[in-house]
């Protein structure tokens, strides 16, 4: 077991403890939160799990020819749209015949601008207040910059064939982003929307079809597959339990310290706790977006892009689908994007004082 699960299971633990102890040290409430969000991973990742591997499993023949129409890899096209638990790892999974394009397209381009498209920017932009939206959306701009340069290190190390045609697609849609971003912001948000609701809809109507398969032999999956993804969101639910009960040790007892960090690195104290909350996840950083300061917005917009979830349930998806190095590779690789879009916006915010 990769070791990051093992101390978010520890967490998690604690929690419990506190939780049986009623809520003795403060901690059962940030356990609790974790434990009801195993609602919403059923709903929103069963559907697209079950469904979409058993018509894979049913049309192979389609999709052994789906490479012949593209001049790249089409996992990365899938990567760069779906979020890893919206059905985008598993439908790699079953395009991709390279272990390192799984890894490098189902892990990592998933769980970074396939989440920020699917499920972060339609739900930050639908959310935030209309003065906010201008910060974030210059600081997802610093984010998807840095992103084909930490993508293109770790391709290089995984060795993937042909890596700068199968960029191609990546670095498209990154420019397309920012070119749509500057350009129109309104019908950006209203396409992007469209597309998450698009997404979120399925999710429901396949969530439905699954639940059928109890009562009714539709054909829609199979049984092994529901058994299978019981056991991912049960695997995802205490991580983030763990991620989230961490995240209040961390706000209870290293209060003093935030303030003090918070003022080395020229924000302000909400700001920081965006940032740690976003390890766990992004929305939870969502209604203190309006209290942090300009620098702090665009820090956390940029780290979002990456950053975001690699403690959470991202992370415990990936440890429950894949191996201990998948997992390495993922937090490492999220890490040092999130960090460098950081750096980014502290080079040009400083460049702009100058000017």
């Amino acid at each position: 077991m990769n070791p990051f699960v093992c101390i978010m299971l520890i967490f998690a633990i604690i929690g419990l403890i506190d939780k049986i102890l009623d809520n003795k040290f403060g901690l059962a409430s940030a356990f609790d939160k974790g434990i009801i969000t195993m609602g919403d991973f059923m709903l929103s990742i069963s559907g697209f799990y079950c469904i979409s591997i058993a018509f894979l499993r049913n049309n192979t023949e389609i999709l052994n020819h789906l490479g012949d129409f593209l001049f790249f890899d089409p996992s990365i096209l899938i990567g760069s749209l779906l979020a890893p638990d919206l059905g985008g790892y598993s439908i790699v999974e079953m395009i991709s015949k390279d272990p390192n394009m799984i890894v490098f397209a189902g892990v990592l381009l998933t769980s970074t601008i396939g989440a920020t498209i699917s499920f972060q920017l339609p739900i930050f932009l639908n959310n935030l207040e209309k003065d906010d939206v201008p910060s974030f959306m210059q600081g997802i701009a610093y984010g998807l910059i840095v992103l084909p340069i930490v993508l293109i290190l770790v391709g290089l190390f995984l060795q993937i064939d042909s890596l700068m045609i199968n960029m191609i697609p990546l670095l498209v849609l990154c420019i397309l982003l920012l070119f749509m971003f500057f350009i129109n912001l309104k019908l950006s948000v209203k396409i992007l929307t469209i597309f998450a609701n698009m997404i979120r809809i399925l999710g429901y109507l396949f969530f439905f079809l699954v639940c059928l398969t109890f009562f009714f032999d539709l054909g829609f999956t199979q049984q092994d597959l529901i058994q299978e993804v019981f056991s991912i969101v049960f695997q995802m639910t205490l991580i983030v339990a763990g991620s989230l009960v961490l995240c209040q040790l961390i706000l209870k007892y290293f209060s003093l310290q935030i303030e003090k960090l918070a003022t080395m690195l020229h924000i302000n104290q909400y700001a920081l706790i965006g940032l740690i909350l976003s390890l766990g996840t992004s929305i939870a950083m969502m209604p203190l977006f309006s209290k942090m300061d300009t620098k702090g917005k665009l820090i956390n917009a940029a780290f979002s892009v990456s950053g975001a979830y690699v403690f959470g349930g991202q992370l415990g998806f990936i440890a429950s689908v894949s191996n201990s190095f998948s997992t390495t590779i993922f937090i490492i690789a999220k890490l040092s994007a999130g960090i460098l879009a950081i750096l980014m916006v502290y080079l040009f915010t400083k460049r702009r004082m100058e000017n």
